[in-house]
């Protein structure tokens, strides 16, 4: 059995195929067992592939990108998640995005993920970074629940189910995400990569991904087992999670999802906006078969 390590940010359940096909043998069939290493961040995730700590890593794509694009040997090899299952959440005392303006959100990164989509999110309600809010790096979702719990920021975007968690404890639901973002990317190092390790990898997430869309419930429990989180708040997840456009069929991120992350990117200059083609340099689908 092939032991691998997989590098994820937190607990969260974009990463129920993974989960599935852990608990449900799917990684066994193809001789592979993977341990996940939580990291904390995204940033801290595509730092830890780029040094060689994890074999894979499931993590926002926009660093691996960027570093692609720079010549590094970073790879984004599929999609896991090209609509955020995501909802921005406030402290009570706010009602409207409006009472946003000159407070603190929440993210996980200053350069990924939760960052990028927050300030698109931000922008459609005409909220400008940074003349009229700041950026506060929190950590995962479990990390910003508990800083909006203490106070400390304003607003962030909350992971599910903790936006259902927060909603119920009298915390503003201001709103889901509704747009296309690859928020979540199965990602290598080529200079490490194994395609005889990266392959049924792929191939056991995919098929982790179509069982969990027909077995919600069974998934539900899985999830509620790996984040001991109640077992309605898992199962209402799960079913959000199996929506139709948030994991993309056959784990290839869709055109306009991967476009929006590139878009960010050149927005707040972490690649050059004369790159021509990207996805070029930091796409490779050839692992998926």
């Amino acid at each position: 059995m092939r032991e691998i390590t997989v590098g994820v940010v937190a607990p969260a359940y974009v990463n129920v195929p993974l989960w599935v096909a852990q608990q449900c043998g799917f990684l066994e069939r193809r001789g592979l067992r993977a341990t996940e290493r939580i990291l904390g961040t995204t940033h801290g995730v595509t730092n830890a592939l780029r040094d060689g700590e994890v074999d894979i890593a499931l993590t926002a794509p926009e660093g691996s990108v960027a570093d692609a694009v720079a010549g590094g040997p970073l790879r984004v090899v599929a999609g896991l998640i090209d609509r955020p299952p995501l909802s921005m959440i406030a402290i009570p005392a706010h009602r409207a995005f409006s009472d946003l303006r000159g407070g603190r959100i929440g993210t996980s990164s200053l350069t990924e993920g939760t960052r990028h989509v927050a300030e698109r999110m931000l922008a459609a309600h005409g909220l400008a970074y940074p003349d009229d809010y700041d950026f506060a790096l929190e950590g995962s979702h479990i990390e910003r629940w508990k800083a909006l719990q203490a106070g400390t920021i304003d607003a962030a975007l909350q992971m599910i189910p903790y936006d259902e968690i927060a909603t119920d404890a009298g915390y503003t639901n201001l709103g889901p995400v509704t747009e296309d973002f690859a928020l979540n990317a199965a990602c290598i190092n080529n200079h490490s990569a194994e395609r005889a390790v990266v392959s049924p990898f792929l191939q056991a997430l995919a098929e982790a991904a179509e069982w969990f869309r027909g077995n919600i419930e069974e998934s539900a429990a899985i999830a509620a087992a790996r984040t001991s989180v109640e077992s309605r708040y898992a199962l209402r997840a799960c079913q959000a999670l199996a929506a139709d456009g948030v994991i993309p069929q056959d784990l290839r991120p869709g055109h306009a999802a991967f476009a929006a992350a590139v878009e960010a990117l050149r927005r707040g200059g972490l690649i050059p906006a004369e790159t021509p083609d990207p996805a070029a340099a930091a796409l490779d689908f050839s692992y998926l078969g």
